[in-house]
């Protein structure tokens, strides 16, 4: 049995051993929730705070589909502005992508706009 396991240092193949591949990207803005989200549904936790993403954090998962093993490569990126024009770069060969947005902020904008409920305040 001990056999079995991989020694210290050496690398369990059978980890990383899968029928196909995916990639998948999380996108959206900074602070939106994209690493809260990863860190929920494949680590089944959820921590209060966090430091922000710096540029990329990947989250292999490994899934069975038909009974075929699937290994999943979630990329969560960051958001901040600095660095948008590194994404081009993740989207290549992402077989999906997940958009994560505050939805709290568009509700403000459209409140700023005079489109939301406030717009009335203040009116005669």
């Amino acid at each position: 049995m001990a056999e079995d396991r991989a020694r210290p240092g050496e690398l369990d193949q059978t980890k990383y051993d899968a029928d196909d591949s995916v990639k998948i990207i999380c996108l959206g803005d900074s602070a939106v929730g994209k690493s809260k989200l990863m860190e929920r549904f494949l680590m089944d936790g959820f921590r209060p705070q966090q430091l922000s993403t710096y540029a990329l954090t990947l989250y292999k998962h490994m899934a069975t589909v038909d009974g075929k093993t699937v290994l999943v490569d979630f990329w969560d990126t960051a958001g901040q502005e600095r660095f948008q024009s590194m994404h081009a770069s993740y989207y290549h060969k992402a077989h999906a992508c997940i958009m994560v947005r505050d939805q709290r902020e568009a509700y403000r904008l459209a409140r700023g706009a005079g489109r939301g409920p406030s717009s009335a305040e203040g009116a005669p």
